[in-house]
């Protein structure tokens, strides 16, 4: 390091020190400092008193002057520039993980949800009865056992069997068809 950027790495260290500020501040914190010192000076230039004026103007012109110092320098704009891509990759990983959340919470609604076979309004998979049409919920293997032993489907069943067993015993005892 010459003498040249040792004196102006100096020079700005103390410029941030003269704002309040420390060297690691990032531009952010700069600039919000900067808006506040300004707004304060600002008020100051507005007070009745001319003394108080004059020291706020003064103060302001200060203030305008090591701004101007800290963000001309090279080290802040190097700074400002990596601060910049640091957000900006922040800002990225922070949207890639809400939109990774909304992924899972749109999952997660579907595993929790269903639609009524019904109504077809969404309902908790745990219901056992629409809360809407009040149509009772039943699982894949319950519709089956319900349409395959319907009273219908046993009713024919029931015929059907009195029909073959009447004909294997008539078949086994033809004199059963005999009239006398």
């Amino acid at each position: 390091m010459d003498d040249n950027s040792a004196k102006e790495l100096f020079d700005i260290e103390l410029c941030y020190k003269a704002m309040g500020l420390s060297f690691s501040d990032n531009p952010e914190t700069v600039e919000k400092t900067y808006r506040k010192l300004k707004e304060e000076y600002g008020k100051s230039m507005r007070s009745t008193d001319l003394a108080e004026r004059a020291g706020a103007q003064e103060n302001l012109k200060q203030i305008e002057e090591l701004f101007a110092t800290i963000t001309g320098s090279l080290i802040y704009k190097d700074y400002a520039r990596e601060y910049e891509r640091y957000q900006s990759l922040k800002a990225e990983k922070l949207e890639e993980r809400r939109q990774k959340q909304q992924q899972q919470s749109a999952s997660e609604n579907k595993q929790t949800h269903r639609n009524c076979p019904y109504c077809n309004r969404p309902i908790a998979s745990t219901l056992k009865v629409c809360i809407y049409c009040h149509g009772r919920i039943m699982t894949p293997m319950e519709q089956l056992t319900a349409n395959v032993f319907s009273t219908r489907n046993l009713v024919i069943v029931a015929i059907v069997a009195l029909l073959v067993i009447s004909g294997f015993v008539l078949m086994s005892n033809p004199q059963l068809l005999r009239l006398k």
